[in-house]
């Protein structure tokens, strides 16, 4: 593939996952230099992830109708100008709107990511592990850096940071291929049909491709994947958020928990770049449903560890195994669908990902209340290695899953 078109996906990629982490450090602080109560406080911290809830999938078929390049334009614009508008829109329900609108913006470019390298590589593990390495990077040095900027140069600077890192997805986007084409491994390219003339109403949401897009569930490889993908993300929801509340609560400090929140970024990383070598090894979704329940069970074990250097093992083992499941998921979906539904297979997955990370906090919250938070742990980690094994028996009785349960040997070779 054309280093140009790689590093345009892959920057992508990397300024709308970071912006999420950077927003994370300087919303929240802004929020507090505002009177409010906190039960609105709480709605505007949550708000992020209202909008692409609900129009992941909207987004997904845009990219599918108008080509990816032309939506990641426009979400990157916005991305630029919404920063700029907290410091003169100073009042909480404007926030709440602004953090919506945000949210959406830098959730499309990760779903256009996603969608780019099924549009243009193939769904490529090589790829797809090369886009999730590149994202970690920014995780772990923005939110420090944004957070620099606040204390020492004001909010004001920060919102203009949060801005000027935005431009990076417009300049990524500008870098694609102006005509939407699917290149092949070999360099070949193959014009695919779009709309030309982009008409209002082709920015609207649909409801055909909203049935469209949860009919593919009913293909037995998306729902499955679908489904091992939700149980990934209640790992991570719980790692972000009562793994943090319970380390807090045993008298580990901020620096600590920190330390292993960067164990976790920089094993994951090390774990995407490893994730093609292992395709070639093992049947897909035995790798993915092994390293989503080994990540999840890294954080379930998390009360029997007492120390840190076990707890920065777990965290590590945690990273390296979502890092290298996260390729996988996304190469296995964008693989099972034609290249006109890419879009449309990527914006389901992060719809029923987000429903997954909204409810999972709230069951094991839930649960805590009845058996107290150590016990919710690993009565999470029980609940997901059933779940997970109900999927393996699934997949060894379907003979479509079996049919397809094989290891691929045409990924283009690394560059």
């Amino acid at each position: 593939m054309p280093w140009r078109l790689q590093i345009a996906v892959y920057g992508i990629g990397l300024f709308s996952t970071t912006m999420f982490y950077m927003a994370a450090v300087v919303v929240p602080l802004w929020v507090a230099s505002l009177e409010s109560s906190t039960f609105l406080i709480g709605m505007v911290l949550g708000s992020r992830h209202f909008l692409p809830l609900f129009l992941s999938i909207h987004g997904g078929a845009l990219m599918d109708r108008l080509g990816g390049r032309r939506v990641m334009v426009f979400f990157a614009i916005v991305g630029v100008i919404i920063p700029l508008l907290f410091p003169v829109m100073p009042w909480i329900w404007a926030v709440l709107v602004l953090q919506m609108i945000a949210g959406l913006a830098d959730s499309m470019g990760w779903l256009g990511a996603q969608t780019l390298i099924g549009q243009h590589m193939r769904g490529s593990t090589v790829y797809t592990g090369r886009l999730s390495f590149t994202c970690r990077f920014g995780h772990l040095v923005a939110p420090p850096v944004i957070g620099w900027v606040w204390d020492n140069l004001g909010s004001t600077a920060a919102f203009v940071g949060l801005s000027l890192w935005g431009l990076g997805i417009l300049v990524c986007g500008l870098m694609l291929p102006a005509a939407d084409t699917e290149t092949a491994s070999g360099g070949d390219t193959t014009q695919m049909t779009r709309t030309a003339r982009v008409r209002a109403r082709d920015l609207l949401p649909r409801l055909a491709d909203y049935v469209e897009a949860f009919r593919l569930l009913s293909l037995p490889a998306i729902a499955l994947i679908v489904m091992a993908s939700m149980l990934s993300h209640v790992g991570s929801s719980v790692h972000s958020s009562f793994y943090v509340v319970y380390l807090g609560g045993k008298g580990f400090t901020g620096t600590e928990i920190g330390l292993l929140l960067s164990a976790s970024s920089v094993a994951a990383a090390f774990g995407a770049l490893a994730t093609d070598w292992l395709a070639r090894r093992i049947k897909p979704y035995w790798l993915i449903m092994g390293t989503i329940l080994s990540g999840v069970l890294a954080v379930a074990v998390t009360p029997l560890l007492g120390v840190l250097s076990l707890l920065a093992v777990a965290s590590a083992v945690r990273g390296a195994a979502n890092g290298m499941s996260q390729p996988m998921v996304i190469s296995a979906v964008l693989r099972a669908v034609s290249p006109t539904m890419q879009g449309k297979a990527a914006g389901i997955r992060g719809t029923m990902n987000r429903v997954a990370s909204i409810a999972a906090p709230v069951f094991m919250g839930g649960l805590a209340e009845f058996v107290g938070i150590e016990a919710s742990f690993f009565v999470v980690g029980a609940i997901v290695t059933m779940l997970m094994g109900a999927l393996v028996v699934h997949v060894l009785r379907s003979p479509d899953l079996k049919a397809t349960n094989q290891i691929r040997t045409g990924d283009a070779a690394s560059n």
